[in-house]
């Protein structure tokens, strides 16, 4: 099942687009359609895009089920309440900047939906609205988790249909002050550590899809700042998404990786997802 939290915005009708081209490729063919009456936009708007949005699933063969949830304590709070604990499901939301050029992610309700562990969550920026949640060329940035591909897949399998080519890029972060002193051979050794883990990874991928209708890259650099390297190679690339995972840990420590975060979902040349894998 697809579970898509819309805040009733055209914005939102944006993120929608993702989760009926996931819900379509879906067993179930569900969709279930998430809004917390929260004073912002009035309710009636809501029903009309709502009544489009049920319209367009019924076109290509997709069950939605829209809920207008009365507000409670918070937003995250109402929709928590209504979001099914499965581990199979697939979480959708938007997030934006918000006023006063204030952060994408850092306290808003997206970020509280990617704490949350009742499934997988995926929080999409679109600048490209034109693609209609259909890209066809995907950057994959990894960090060297333990879990291996496995983070990345409730996501990545909802996508890879459509996708021409996939980018996976193992970027090794370098500390500035230490940087001068990087000899040959560490450089090597630290080269070989991230050529084994894309291996890895590509291996696992091709486990869990042995006809894989896209291209695979694999890409390896040296870097002291991780989010600009991202936003430079996906510019290079001119790729139309990047799939950029956060932990609890990421999530928690914004004085160094969230402000990261922050900065690729600020410049992105492109869609990007940010999400958080069971």
């Amino acid at each position: 099942m697809i579970i898509l939290a819309h805040d009733g915005s055209i914005y939102g009708d944006w993120v929608a687009r993702y989760a009926l081209q996931f819900a379509a490729s879906e067993a179930d063919r569900k969709l279930l359609l998430l809004h917390v009456l929260d004073g912002n936009i009035k309710p009636d708007i809501v029903e009309a895009r709502f009544a489009r949005f049920t319209k367009d699933c019924q076109e290509v063969g997709v069950e939605c089920a829209p809920h207008l949830l009365p507000l409670g304590k918070t937003v995250h709070r109402s929709l928590h309440q209504a979001i099914p604990r499965d581990p199979e499901a697939l979480l959708v939301c938007g997030t934006r900047v918000k006023p006063n050029k204030r952060s994408f992610l850092s306290g808003s309700v997206a970020e509280k939906l990617l704490r949350s562990h009742q499934c997988p969550v995926l929080a999409l920026r679109v600048v490209q609205p034109g693609l209609l949640g259909n890209p066809h060329d995907l950057l994959i940035p990894l960090a060297g988790h333990l879990r291996g591909f496995a983070r990345v897949w409730p996501v990545f399998r909802r996508l890879a249909l459509h996708l021409n080519t996939v980018h996976l890029f193992r970027a090794l972060a370098i500390n500035p002050l230490l940087q001068t002193h990087l000899t040959p051979t560490r450089k090597q050794v630290l080269h070989n550590i991230g050529r084994a883990h894309l291996a890895q990874i590509c291996a696992e991928l091709k486990e869990l899809m042995p006809l894989q209708p896209f291209r695979l890259d694999q890409r390896i650099s040296f870097t002291t700042d991780w989010a600009y390297e991202i936003l430079t190679l996906s510019s290079r690339l001119k790729v139309q998404m990047i799939l950029l995972g956060v932990s609890e840990r990421s999530l928690a420590h914004r004085i160094f990786h969230g402000v990261g975060i922050e900065k690729v979902l600020r410049e992105t040349p492109c869609d990007i997802g940010i999400y958080r894998g069971p």
